[in-house]
């Protein structure tokens, strides 16, 4: 049954806390036709409720959704119709706050998330702002192209964020899931060598597939800390850990085989988990802890790229349309 797109939307806007709802267009919005969409570990959290960041009800979930753009706002101009895009966990920002304009959008104090605080991609038709719709090349594939919108820009990002230069060593904690295989895939791309951690046989073979150079097994390993700085080259550890993981504990051990001056950047987001490390050890040897968030409008369109030029490939398995 086709339907009628409007050629304009519509919405209640409440401009500031207190109200009024006011009844106006929305004129810097995107309807894009969801042809896929990928099912990110964030969405779990989204059902269970167990960050401390309330979730709208009812939701829509979802923010790795690729398809073509059905209408636009009258102040988008860059975009044309049937134009291909992608909504992204960052669906809007304001765009003028300090954080918006050092290019850090994901921390603005206004920010909207796909599938969280706004509906997201698990649906026919989702909205998103301009400015923060991804621009997707129309010769890639949409199935492929849709983990890229959040697991490859979270991972590329965090890759950036570690401050790790071509020829130097990053590991990868939990190399073998859905994100942390992009990154292996992104790390190359950089010319950075891959040490890769996870558990059992497929997962080393999946991970060498990828690039990877080395494999530490955690399930196996009678000391974990040395075993990864074993794989660099001084035995000294990798310059950079990437901390793709759901646990506690690998965060706690990762400061332990980062080199010195190295830097452990934290992606994965267990619930009511801590970060810690040994403070003496963390100054006299001048290491780095930090968080990493999703990428920011120039980090998507350089994620694409990498994409674009036959990095970060993943299995996609189709759900159906049910």
């Amino acid at each position: 049954m086709s339907q009628d797109i409007p050629e304009k939307q519509w919405a209640m806007v409440i401009e500031k806390t207190g109200g009024p709802a006011d009844y106006k267009q929305i004129p810097d919005e995107l309807l894009v036709n969801i042809k896929y969409s990928d099912v990110c570990h964030t969405d779990l959290h989204a059902v269970n409720g167990d960050w401390p960041i309330p979730t709208k009800l009812p939701l829509v979930g979802g923010h790795e959704g690729a398809g073509i753009v059905v209408a636009r706002g009258e102040l988008v101009k860059d975009v044309e119709i049937g134009d291909h895009a992608g909504i992204k966990w960052l669906n809007g920002s304001c765009l003028s706050c300090s954080f918006c304009q050092a290019g850090d959008e994901p921390l603005c104090p206004q920010a909207l998330l796909s599938g969280y605080t706004v509906d997201g991609t698990f649906q026919q038709y989702a909205l998103g702002k301009a400015a923060h719709v991804a621009r997707i090349p129309k010769h890639l594939p949409l199935d492929a192209v849709a983990p890229v919108l959040c697991a490859g820009i979270t991972v590329y990002k965090g890759l950036k964020e570690s401050g790790a230069k071509p020829g130097q060593s990053v590991a990868i904690v939990g190399a073998g899931g859905g994100s942390s295989s992009l990154a292996c895939q992104f790390a190359r791309a950089m010319g950075l060598r891959v040490i890769a951690l996870d558990a059992g046989d497929e997962k080393a073979k999946m991970v060498k597939e990828l690039g990877a150079e080395h494999f530490v097994d955690f399930s196996t390993s009678k000391n974990l800390v040395q075993d990864v700085q074993a794989a660099t080259d001084d035995n000294t550890g990798p310059h950079a850990v990437l901390l793709v993981v759901v646990s506690e504990k690998p965060f706690q051990q990762a400061t332990e085989y980062v080199r010195p001056r190295g830097c452990v950047v934290a992606i994965g987001l267990p619930a009511n988990a801590y970060l810690r490390a040994p403070v003496l050890q963390t100054v006299i040897q001048m290491k780095t802890i930090k968080g990493s968030y999703v990428g920011n409008r120039l980090d998507t369109a350089e994620a694409l790229e990498i994409f674009r030029e036959g990095n970060g490939q993943v299995p996609v398995q189709d759900g159906g349309d049910g």
